[in-house]
């Protein structure tokens, strides 16, 4: 077993110590295997801890430790004590040979005083998960497992400490069986760590060593219990009977070990009784491996999604349960043809015997691709049919006229119907009865005609180019050329003068002023002297 020797006062500021080994450790000032530096009085080699290799009494009813037996000897000039259960105190200097044999729970005060540890016992039983049926543990492991004082369990019993698991073994019962006792897996190379140091201040965890398996094909890291207990809460799992499971039984109590619930097809007759399992729960059928996908064919159950068994059990390993492992509810389509008809609002006046109103109806046939209804706007225009005489009580097959002309619908509406009665007929043709015209919309749908003579087509009135009186141009006559003078023929003339005379001026003035500037020039000059004289 690791022992350990822990500060009594958590706060002292004293580290804590963790033994994995047999040998003799030294306790003191700076140098020694134990270092205690708050009390002064503690000697630079104030005591010794041995650890053998043989039977120990323990306090309570659980069976002797044979894996080590542990004296401390004083070695100090102020003493060791050891507190009895009593709440008496024996000064181990004053003992035989100055030594003690200590057991699980007793406490050792070193110095003064103010150093007091308490030893505790670290019981480490490891079981081994079978890989197979044949599988046998290592020789080198089990002396591994021996030499820090722990042992090895047969069976996984709630002694068991940790359950050590071969890198990429198959998932089994075994394992489930670990995973449902919440014991901590790790694998086999964690105990050649533990085995690495005899004496360490903190003891090794085992984050870095998570094992992987294998489920199917696919291998999954075996999470934490703390990332594993919760990863499904929030889900209610509908489940076949368990017999039709893999790992039977023990498969729903797995689902509630990772906080999710349960519930069997039988108990479930229509999807209206979800909210007894909870209204925040998400209901998912689970899939048996060995009888295939059956909620299908019930009823209340076709609209759940579902998983595979072997996919949860890969979620329940990893504490994770991603969206792409879940399978989308079956959709039913219905595959039953329909039909658009428009019910055209009454056109505008027709020039026939008999004025009455079109009602288009466009029977098209489906798509290949089902599309939405919609709102279609029709243009709408008097018909002129190719036909001189009309029996109102009889339909006929005939051509349809149309021109360029357009006009504009009004109200129209698009319903869908079930097209039971479709023209044999490809052709583009038209049935109709003085109120009814029926036409195949493979053929454009904007339906023109002619205007009758002598009527004014309103709904055709276009405006003209034509420029407003009140417009720009109107008002200012010059506006295509602002900067031209326009007046009347004796201001033009009067304007003319001036602009003449204030050029003249302007050249009479530059050529004083470059007159004077001449003469000024010549004074100056050796040549104007001699004129002068």
């Amino acid at each position: 077993m690791v022992w350990g020797l822990f500060p009594v006062d958590p706060l002292s500021g004293e580290d804590k110590y963790y033994i994995f080994s047999k040998g003799t450790y030294k306790i003191g000032r700076k140098g020694c295997d134990i270092i205690i530096n708050k009390d002064k009085g503690v000697s630079r080699i104030h005591a010794e801890l041995t650890f053998d290799a043989s039977t120990s009494p323990t306090r309570n009813k659980s069976p002797p430790d044979t894996s080590f037996v542990i004296r401390v000897k004083d070695c100090s000039k102020y003493g060791t004590f050891i507190k009895t259960d009593l709440g008496t105190k024996d000064k181990v200097h004053e003992l035989p040979n100055k030594e003690r044999i200590l057991i699980d729970g007793d406490v050792v005060t070193f110095g003064t005083g103010q150093a007091t540890y308490r030893l505790s016992l670290i019981p480490l039983v490891f079981y081994f998960c079978p890989s197979s049926e044949t599988f046998k543990v290592d020789r080198s492991v089990q002396d591994t497992v021996s030499s820090i004082g722990a042992r090895i369990a047969s069976t996984l019993t709630d002694e068991c400490t940790h359950v050590l698991v071969e890198p990429r073994m198959q998932v089994n019962e075994a394992l489930l069986n670990a995973i449902l006792a919440k014991k901590p897996i790790v694998l086999t190379d964690w105990v050649k760590l533990l085995a690495e140091k005899s004496i360490r201040s903190e003891f090794p965890g085992n984050s870095q060593y998570r094992p992987s398996v294998m489920v199917e094909e696919a291998l999954v890291d075996v999470m934490e219990q703390n990332v594993r207990e919760k990863c499904l809460q929030g889900f209610t799992f509908v489940l076949e009977p368990t017999d039709t499971y893999r790992f039977g039984s023990s498969f729903p109590s797995l689902l509630k070990v990772c906080g999710a619930e349960t519930v069997a097809t039988s108990e479930i007759s229509s999807m209206s009784q979800d909210s007894q399992y909870g209204e925040a729960n998400r209901m998912i059928c689970v899939i048996p491996i060995s009888s295939g996908d059956k909620f299908g064919r019930l009823k209340h159950l076709s609209l759940l999604s579902r998983v595979n068994e072997m996919d949860l059990i890969s979620a329940i390993l990893s504490g994770n349960l991603p969206s792409t492992s879940l399978i989308p509810p079956s959709v039913v389509i219905s595959s039953s043809c329909s039909t658009d008809e428009t019910v055209v609002a009454d056109s505008d006046v027709e020039e026939e015997e008999t004025t009455s109103s079109v009602h288009m109806i466009d029977a098209t046939e489906k798509a290949e691709t089902p599309e939405k209804p919609a709102t279609i706007v029709i243009e709408e225009s008097p018909v002129t049919i190719v036909e001189e005489t009309m029996n109102l009580n009889e339909y006929k097959s005939v051509n349809l006229t149309a021109d360029t002309e357009m006009k504009d619908y009004s109200d129209v509406t698009m319903r869908r119907e079930d097209r039971n009665d479709e023209p044999e007929c490809g052709n583009s043709e038209v049935i109709y009865t003085q109120h009814l015209i029926v036409r195949d919309l493979r053929s454009t749908r904007i339906v023109r005609s002619t205007e009758v003579e002598g009527v004014v087509d309103f709904k055709r009135f276009r405006k003209g180019n034509v420029i407003s009186g009140n417009s720009f141009s109107s008002l200012i006559p010059f506006a295509k050329d602002p900067y031209k003078e326009y007046d009347t023929g004796e201001g033009t003339k009067f304007m003319k003068e001036e602009k003449k005379r204030k050029q003249r001026e302007a050249v009479a003035e530059d050529l004083f002023h470059n007159e004077k500037a001449r003469k000024r020039g010549t004074a100056g000059s050796i040549h104007g002297l001699l004129t002068r004289s």
